[in-house]
């Protein structure tokens, strides 16, 4: 895939410990190492602290839009997907929502 945007946001809702490891990848010196390595290679993320106000406006707009699961992919038309899709079916949603255009 070509020329797309992707945003990740940290929404900790799926254990316990989910705010916990969002906050260490929030305050984390380089952030998007720290979310590949717990993310990619299951890693922990070493213990820090910053401000997580932005976590918490990720939260307050997840409830907003009543995300109650992670993965959510939320494509440029509106359509929402709920859960994990395959990079084939992410493709064809994409070039739906381009040709729609």
């Amino acid at each position: 895939m070509d020329n797309i945007t992707v945003y990740l946001f940290l929404y900790p809702i799926l254990s316990p410990d989910s705010a916990e490891k969002s906050r260490n990848i929030w305050c984390a010196k380089d952030r998007v190492k720290e979310w590949e390595e717990h993310m990619l290679r299951d890693k922990v993320t070493p213990s820090a602290s910053c401000d997580t106000a932005a976590i918490q406006r990720n939260l307050a707009l997840g409830r907003k839009h009543k995300i109650t699961g992670t993965p959510t992919i939320i494509f440029q038309d509106g359509t929402r997907v709920p859960g994990a899709i395959s990079a084939q079916e992410v493709e064809k949603r994409l070039a739906t929502v381009i040709s729609s255009k």
